[in-house]
């Protein structure tokens, strides 16, 4: 028979929940950014007109079906009586949100995570074209690199530095974590492995194993750390412990995933046809599953559920994921999958 609901249990899911945004800027960065990456090398000149075609294709992506449902949040929670309208909440359809203090979407907490995304996609690229307009390389490979640890470095330092007298107070979630200025590093640790992956394969390939067992010691221990810390969420007494989590947490859990990356890339098949279809569904609704799943979903319809016992939250939860990917899938395949094919009247297809 399955036990009660402890409360060591309920943070051994709040981490978890930490951790699946980490590794989700990880992923992004490793994918979007090999595309980036490949775009630059086999351009003969990167021009502004590579950024303009790489943005409009990422934003087709992210931003109308971001914006749909960014509106629903606002039009249910209205509905309901949860949060009135106010007016800078409208800061959340151009990701201003929390770019430098905390999130101030209360209808849609985990726009939080887009808005790193899409900055880092602003300006990244940006990047790019001004030092290559200045620099003019003729290495790309060692221009790529420089440019991206040099990216990387800023914001590092800039979250170190903050971690001495930290701008939004001793919050390290809605202060820290969840504020974009502190955070456009951590999409570019996944790009890094893609410039391994494209300049160094046979690097990449030799110290995949090695990779692997480094992230998977160094995300035990950081899960072990923040269990017993509460280091994600809990404002912490001992200045030690605060600026070292303020400053350092952050770059080591992407880091974690990034050192597996090598590994799970060299896979090449995964299982049955049918476990291959189930994969591929759910890539094609994750970012729809993402949209959804929390201010749409969860809380207008099962935040008020308390289960008491593990069998009873099983239940639930099986029922919450299966409402979740109904809804993605639907959205998916009557508004994002359509959108998404106007990209190509607009850019070439190999961006």
């Amino acid at each position: 028979m399955l036990g009660k609901i402890t409360p060591e249990l309920s943070e051994h899911i709040l981490n978890f929940g930490v951790f699946g945004v980490e590794l989700f800027f990880v992923l992004s960065g490793f994918l979007i950014g090999g595309i980036l990456i490949k775009t630059f090398v086999q351009a003969d000149e990167f021009t502004f007109a590579e950024v303009r075609n790489f943005w409009i294709r990422r934003w087709f992506r992210t931003v109308p079906n971001y914006w749909l449902v960014l509106t629903a949040s606002f039009v249910l929670f209205q509905y309901l009586k949860f949060d009135p309208f106010q007016l800078p909440y409208l800061k959340g359809y151009v990701f201003l949100q929390n770019l430098r203090h905390p999130n101030i979407l209360n209808s849609f907490p985990e726009g939080w995570s887009l808005a790193v995304e899409e900055w880092f996609y602003l300006t990244l690229p940006v990047a790019m074209y001004l030092c290559a307009k200045v620099l003019k390389p003729a290495n790309k490979a060692r221009f790529l690199f420089r440019v991206f640890l040099g990216y990387l470095l800023v914001f590092v330092f800039i979250r170190f530095f903050n971690a001495f007298d930290p701008l939004n107070g001793r919050d390290p979630d809605e202060g820290v974590r969840k504020v974009v200025f502190f955070r456009l590093d951590a999409v570019m640790y996944g790009v890094l492995f893609a410039y391994l992956n494209y300049f160094k394969p046979q690097v990449a390939e030799k110290l995949k194993g090695k990779l692997l067992a480094a992230g998977v010691l160094l995300f035990s221990a950081l899960f072990y750390l923040c269990l017993h810390y509460r280091l994600a969420f809990m404002v912490q007494t001992d200045p030690v412990i605060r600026f070292l989590r303020n400053a350092f947490l952050y770059v080591l859990i992407p880091l974690s995933f990034s050192f597996c990356l090598p590994y799970f890339n060299s896979i090449r098949t995964i299982g049955s046809k049918l476990f291959g279809r189930v994969v591929q569904h759910i890539s094609k609704v994750s970012y729809s599953v993402y949209l959804l799943h929390f201010s749409i979903v969860y809380r207008p319809f099962f935040m008020t559920m308390q289960p008491t016992t593990l069998k009873s939250a099983l239940m639930y939860y099986v029922l919450y994921w299966i409402v979740v990917f109904g809804f993605a899938t639907m959205l998916y395949k009557f508004f994002e999958y359509p959108v998404m094919a106007l990209r190509d009247r607009f850019t070439p297809k190999n961006h």
